[in-house]
């Protein structure tokens, strides 16, 4: 079992709550085109969308998360991976937005039974910013479970990630043509280690990270097996989610466990 993880019994506890899904992949994979048809689909499943880095920034709310993400941008003099030049600053800031985005848009929905999908999430964080600081793929996967971990004693990690994958070449130039920009050569590499960071932790935690293939399925197929993973998720407890480090786990009075149906 991997350092961190939750252990078998761990996993048997659940809670009365909303899920907390989050839609990872690499750019141009499609994460928000397909969560909009998901959408469109399920209206009457009251999902709660938190959207994405790439669409927050241009709006006009006044809310903390923006504002951080306004000066990482700014920082970054426009490098699409947000680079400043201090990546454990960049990676605490990133990890302040997602928690913000929980405590501020996450955890009252989730108190109602309703289910909440983030548009990226800690997952990315770390890939990327483990990707920034480490130039061998090893000591970047070592470092993204870290980041990982400290990201759970904040804010709890999803209930169920759904990994959007396709082909890498497709999907840069797609994400290419969207913003309008041409990646460089050491920035496709890094979608590339990006690319096998996301499922060497899939392969890790089967029962949080499902993996659908655009290459493997058609549109209405991806959209059916989200809606379907969406719907046998399980909402771990959240007392025990903050802090994966703490066995066994203990809930909040407003979250009594339950043993999962075997």
């Amino acid at each position: 079992m991997t350092p961190g993880r939750e252990g078998p019994a761990a996993h048997d506890l659940r809670c009365h709550r909303g899920r907390l899904i989050s839609v990872e992949g690499i750019s141009g994979v499609g994460k928000t085109h397909l969560t909009g048809q998901l959408l469109e689909r399920h209206t009457s499943d009251g999902f709660v969308v938190l959207e994405e880095f790439s669409q927050r920034h241009h709006t006009d709310d006044n809310d903390l998360g923006r504002d951080l993400l306004r000066i990482l941008i700014a920082a970054a003099n426009g490098d699409p991976f947000l680079r400043s030049g201090h990546p454990g600053t960049e990676t605490l800031l990133l990890l302040a937005i997602k928690t913000f985005d929980y405590e501020n848009g996450s955890a009252t929905a989730l108190a109602q039974g309703r289910t909440v999908i983030e548009g990226r999430s800690v997952h990315s964080t770390a890939v990327y910013q483990s990707l920034i600081v480490h130039p061998d793929d090893q000591s970047a996967y070592q470092h993204a479970q870290l980041i990982l971990d400290l990201a759970a004693r904040w804010r709890p990690l999803p209930d169920l990630t759904i990994l959007i994958t396709d082909d890498m070449t497709a999907a840069i130039r797609r994400a290419e043509t969207r913003d309008g920009i041409r990646y460089t050569e050491q920035q496709w590499q890094l979608h590339r280690r990006a690319d096998a960071l996301f499922g060497r932790l899939a392969a890790d935690d089967p029962q949080r990270l499902t993996v659908l293939d655009r290459r493997r399925l058609t549109n209405d197929q991806l959209i059916d097996q989200m809606a379907d993973h969406i719907a046998a998720a399980s909402p771990r407890c959240l007392a025990e989610t903050v802090n994966r480090t703490t066995a066994p786990a203990r809930c909040s009075q407003d979250c009594q466990p339950q043993h999962a149906e075997r």
